[in-house]
């Protein structure tokens, strides 16, 4: 167990004996955040650069945004899409020759509008695709199907005039989920560490979210 592991679980039992509660972060929709009260909590981080364990190195800065606003414990508002920046902790590939493929990653800043950037250690609790975006559609267009003409629209608007064709469904971010959700060929241990093991690298691309847990704020 870490020290910041350590200084957690300690933190979480004072407040047990306490008889205090501890915070516990409510079920966020994919497509808003809304605001959270953050303790030692979890906030929501959208990835903005791709994250590749065989082109990043132990050290490397990288760079993310929070995936919904929340509160700070002195009352301050976080907005969704507020820069975080960080560093890699562990990054190897087995493309790479090493015997397995792992990415950790920790952000230890958050830049807050009109208030600079503040300290704080995460570590990665969850990780999940990316949100599904909305289709724009076409106002009397074509829609592909056997029979129909201009502007008909299938009995089943889900699956189209294709039963058979794939449904994405889309995975809806809960701060209290652990590990990794509807992706597969990826773990993530105890430690916030990411593995694939099977795969040559762990890549996290552009648009997955993640769930991160604060161990130290200030």
């Amino acid at each position: 167990m870490t020290r910041f592991a350590a200084s957690s679980l300690a933190l979480f039992f004072a407040c047990c004996c306490a008889g205090q509660t501890p915070v516990v972060p409510a079920q966020i929709p994919s497509s808003e955040a809304s605001l959270q009260a953050l303790g030692h909590g979890a906030f929501p981080v959208v990835v903005t650069q791709t994250l590749d364990s065989s082109k990043l190195s132990k050290g490397d800065v990288v760079e993310a945004e929070t995936g919904g606003s929340f509160k700070l414990p002195d009352g301050r508002l976080v907005p969704k899409g507020s820069k975080l920046t960080g560093h890699v902790t562990v990054a190897t590939a087995r493309s790479k020759g090493a015997a397995k493929s792992e990415l950790g990653i920790i952000f230890d800043r958050v830049r807050v509008p009109n208030d600079g950037e503040l300290k704080l250690e995460t570590m990665v609790q969850a990780v999940y695709p990316p949100a599904l975006e909305a289709d724009p559609g076409v106002v009397n267009g074509y829609t592909m199907s056997k029979d129909g003409g201009p502007g008909y629209l299938p009995p089943d608007i889900k699956t189209g005039s294709n039963p058979d064709a794939l449904v994405r469904i889309d995975v809806v971010v809960d701060l209290n989920s652990v590990g990794v959700q509807g992706l597969k060929n990826l773990e993530l241990k105890r430690d916030g560490v990411l593995s694939s093991p099977g795969g040559q690298r762990v890549k996290l691309g552009r648009g997955m979210r993640l769930v991160v847990q604060v161990i130290v704020f200030g």
